[in-house]
């Protein structure tokens, strides 16, 4: 209900009906045109008094459009409490995926071996007939082509190949001499206010 006897208005609002939250948030859309109280009536309602600010405001519009708010944040506390957990979830990975995975722990140096140690070793093995062991390799073989081949590619596309914007073309190529004339000016004239 509406009582505008005075310049302002207030409205009665059932906290059964529409949350104190969504009062709260309607209130505080309202307060660059009105100034507004909200005060406590019984167990299940508040009153929200509005002024407005403006001299030729209609009060009744206003309560009209504080009711219609009212829906709105209403509305919006149903569809946030609906997707709180997929919200929770999508913030989740996005903060998971963004960690840096911790460094590993430094390898531990290798013993050195005395030389004769090494030397009876490779005694040892040749005795056996054995071939000396091969070192692994750094790459995958199957992870080396790939890399060769996006080289390739890379090289094929040509130094402006994928540059929309032209961020990869020389000063020179875009400005001309003149352009480039003009920067190494600038950078003696710089240059020279260091030195002062």
């Amino acid at each position: 209900m509406a009582d505008s006897a005075t310049k302002g208005l207030s409205l009665d609002i059932d906290t059964g009906v529409y949350s104190m939250d969504a009062v709260q948030a309607a209130a505080y859309t309202f307060t660059d045109r009105a100034y507004v109280r909200i005060t406590r009536r019984g167990a299940k309602g508040v009153s929200v008094s509005l002024q407005p600010k403006a001299k030729d405001a209609d009060a009744q519009a206003l309560a009209g459009e504080f009711h219609n708010e009212l829906l709105h944040e209403t509305l919006r506390r149903k569809v946030s409490d609906s997707n709180k957990k997929i919200r929770e979830f999508i913030v989740t990975k996005a903060l998971v995926s963004a960690q840096v995975p911790s460094a590993p722990p430094p390898a531990a140096a290798p013993a050195e071996e005395c030389p004769e140690c090494a030397a009876e070793a490779r005694a040892a093995q040749e005795k056996k007939g054995a071939a000396p062991q091969a070192q692994p390799a750094a790459v995958d073989p199957d992870l080396e082509k790939e890399i060769e081949k996006l080289l390739t590619e890379i090289e094929k596309s040509g130094p402006g190949g994928s540059d929309p914007l032209g961020v990869a073309v020389p000063w020179e190529k875009k400005f001309g001499a003149k352009g480039a004339a003009k920067g190494k000016t600038k950078d003696a004239s710089q240059k020279k206010g260091k030195k002062a």
